[in-house]
């Protein structure tokens, strides 16, 4: 497994772990990872308001987790990053471990 950047990890951290935000963000990348989508698709999976999806996916593409093909484009599809997709199963593990710690 590759080693994590420590300025990536604490970016990561933040973003997912250290918003109020950061469950949707967790949801919307997992569901991306499984299933490329546009925004409205992501909206009506995961139950969760259109402009807030639009705001995860903008903040998630400015940090490097996700690209669009075409961001102009009202059906413009989201997918990981490579850069993202090649340390998905660490942060996996840290969401999954976060989670535990809250219960």
């Amino acid at each position: 497994m590759p080693v994590l950047d420590p300025s990536f990890k604490r970016a990561m951290v933040y973003l997912f772990m250290g918003t109020r935000g950061g469950r949707n963000r967790v949801k919307i990348v997992e569901m991306v990872k499984d299933q490329p989508s546009n925004p409205n698709r992501i909206s009506e999976v995961l139950d969760l308001d259109y402009k807030t999806v639009q705001h995860h996916l903008k903040v998630l593409g400015e940090n490097g987790v996700l690209v669009a093909n075409d961001k102009e484009s009202y059906g413009a599809i989201y997918f990981l990053t490579p850069y993202f997709e090649k340390y998905y199963g660490i942060l996996s593990a840290m969401w999954a471990e976060f989670g535990e710690s809250e219960k």
